[in-house]
């Protein structure tokens, strides 16, 4: 069972947010969105309710389909956030038609091996910190989570095992063997920060390749831009999902 989180009024607009590895609330700063939009925020696997849960990218996206064919709306939105963005690239690769517009925040999608098993081999150690109370906490004040936001992370990150940290980056995706991404003609925006290791800003050249999506670069960011740059991200955001929406409509 695919568990959510809802925000704003069902009538209006609805936006797709998916969260980045281990982090529920990666949007806690662009919740303010549900006074125009509809947030439908999951709990993919490694965070929230769905914490102990080995992350398998097809079975997610699977469930992804069902939850917003359940909806019952004509087209909605998507903004995903680094593992979040890997699903969103996915979901409108599959199914563009349900879409009216995909954003894809820090997404990587040219996983080298080496780095791969580099990560792969910090599981054991990266999960165990993750059940340090103090240490979450810390996080969660830095990336600015509200108490309650906080606290609910630190009570699932206890849950979250090596294997389970492995699995975020064991099938992180490959750009270059989807496909159809270079089919799709939703509009597409993709965006990392100015501080991101090179990896992440070849990502973003490589999602340039498809003419739909566009790709812009947040000066003076680093990877947690959504929670520690929002200000700056919403901007952006806002003037993206209003266009594309707007046209949309008048289709």
């Amino acid at each position: 069972m695919l568990y959510y989180d809802e925000y704003g009024n069902k009538e209006n607009p609805t936006i797709l947010l998916l969260h980045g590895a281990g982090a529920l609330d990666t949007f806690c700063g662009q919740y303010c969105f549900a006074d125009k939009y509809h947030l439908v925020v999951p709990h993919l696997a490694g965070a929230g309710k769905a914490a102990a849960e080995i992350y398998e990218p097809e079975q997610t996206v699977e469930e992804l389909l069902t939850l917003i064919k359940s909806l019952h709306k004509k087209r909605i939105g998507v903004i995903g956030h680094s593992l979040g963005g890997q699903i969103a690239i996915m979901l409108v690769s599959k199914q563009p038609e349900l879409f009216n517009f995909a954003v894809f925040l820090s997404a990587w999608v040219n996983p080298k091996p080496k780095t791969i098993q580099m990560y792969c081999s910090f599981s054991g150690l990266s999960a165990k910190m993750l059940h340090w109370k103090w240490l979450v906490q810390f996080q969660g004040k830095y990336w600015n989570y509200t108490r309650e936001q906080t606290n609910n992370m630190t009570d699932y990150s206890k849950q979250i095992t090596p294997q389970v940290y492995r699995s975020f980056f064991a099938h992180t995706l490959n750009l270059s063997k989807l496909s159809e991404y270079q089919k799709v003609t939703v509009p597409m925006l993709a965006i990392c920060g100015s501080k991101e290791v090179s990896d992440m800003k070849t990502s973003l050249t490589l999602l340039a390749q498809n003419p739909n999506c566009q790709t812009m670069v947040l000066q003076g960011a680093n990877h947690d831009f959504p929670m520690r740059n929002a200000k700056q991200l919403n901007l952006m955001l806002e003037k993206f999902t209003l266009e594309c929406i707007m046209k949309r409509e008048t289709e």
